[in-house]
């Protein structure tokens, strides 16, 4: 990530947070989770990774009905306004570290990491079942406001078949929903 990206990133999610409000996409691809979430990711105990300040969270905690809920991220700041809503929630730089649990869940933080790739592999060795949601780039030119470094379709399935065999991937509102269970 180069120097002046790293700067905006940091600047955005000081004054608002991973988003300013949950708006009509992504409330419309958690409407399209639950509605296609298979009834074994749900009652499990949960690590939200690359939480932010909670507001998305707040419908995943709905959606996935979790036994327990540990939510993960990088920004002190952040990490303080999901606590504020009430999550347990600790700093953590994923590059660097990784917790292991039974279910993993990523709404939008993969394209965020220095190694994407590297992450999944943690994603297979730590946790039993893991579902990622990631916005796709199809144009060569990611949406006004997303930050990171978001793949193609091709690009998010290539990585996801070498790096997380037998997960399932379902593309909808130009993003990727990804399923995945050990085997």
């Amino acid at each position: 990530m180069g120097l002046r990206q790293a700067i905006a990133e940091k600047l955005a999610y000081l004054f608002f947070g991973n988003n300013l409000v949950v708006g009509r996409h992504i409330k419309s691809q958690l409407q399209f989770l639950h509605e296609n979430i298979p009834p074994n990711f749900k009652h499990r105990r949960m690590d939200d990774l690359g939480c932010g300040d909670g507001k998305v969270t707040v419908y995943l905690k709905e959606i996935f009905q979790p036994e327990e809920l540990r939510c993960f991220d990088i920004n002190p700041g952040l990490v303080k306004r999901s606590n504020q809503k009430g999550f347990c929630t600790e700093v953590m730089d994923l590059n660097q570290d990784f917790p292991s649990g039974e279910l993993a869940v990523m709404w939008g933080s993969l394209h965020h990491l220095e190694d994407m790739a590297g992450c999944l592999d943690n994603i297979r060795r730590n946790y039993e079942m893991a579902f990622i949601r990631e916005p796709l780039n199809e144009s060569g030119n990611p949406g006004f406001l997303e930050l990171g470094h978001p793949v193609s379709q091709q690009e998010m399935a290539d990585m996801v078949d070498k790096h997380l065999p037998g997960a399932r991937v379902i593309s909808d509102n130009n993003a990727a929903f990804i399923f995945y269970e050990k085997r």
